[in-house]
């Protein structure tokens, strides 16, 4: 089994107000054992960007089979739905309701029915925020990111895995999402994942 983000040691950081001084968002600086590890090569994780939805644009370069998706969750009890979708279509190719506990490495969760991705397709991965959290409003929605100060993260590339974009919204479906909150950007990498074998 591959994990993707997870197995990724070139994720870079950048100064969040200066990219980003329109969006909403909230932010935390906090050490976790990755963001200890990424420090070491210049790396930091942090805590932002308080939209419902995180998500990571994707292709493959030969078919693979997903069958886990992953999240490190910033407080533990905060339940989110990770979903898969495939550019074109209007539904997710898969979904999995999860609950993760662990905030200090990201946990995998076994998708009911395992997502087929196919080459020359634009696929994405995303976690919305469904419920629970101390604050009970929108700073809830705040999750782990990982970039470096003055360099772009995309395109990233692991084994036949190539990561294109990270984006950001209020809507659960970032295939079709257009809303004036929405952001894009090449320098924001969520910390969300999967394992997938060929």
């Amino acid at each position: 089994m591959k994990k993707l983000i997870s197995s990724l040691a070139g994720i870079p950081f950048s100064v969040l107000a200066q990219q980003f001084p329109e969006a909403p968002m909230c932010f935390y600086a906090l050490k976790t054992l990755i963001s200890v590890f990424l420090s070491d090569k210049g790396y930091r994780s942090i805590i932002a960007m308080d939209l419902k939805t995180h998500a990571c644009q994707f292709n493959a370069a030969q078919p693979i089979l997903i069958t886990k998706v992953g999240y490190q969750a910033w407080k533990p009890g905060i339940t989110y739905r990770i979903s898969l979708w495939q550019v074109g279509r209007e539904t997710a190719l898969g979904t999995c309701l999860v609950k993760p506990e662990h905030t200090s490495s990201i946990q995998f969760f076994t998708l009911k029915n395992p997502v087929e991705i196919f080459p020359g397709q634009s696929y994405y991965i995303s976690r919305t925020y469904v419920a629970g959290g101390p604050y009970h409003s929108m700073s809830d929605y705040v999750g782990w990111l990982s970039n470096k100060e003055g360099a772009p993260v995309y395109p990233l590339k692991q084994d036949v895995v190539t990561l294109s974009n990270g984006f950001f919204s209020n809507e659960h479906n970032p295939v079709l999402s257009d809303g004036i909150s929405d952001i894009s950007t090449r320098s924001l990498l969520p910390l969300i994942d999967f394992e997938y074998h060929y």
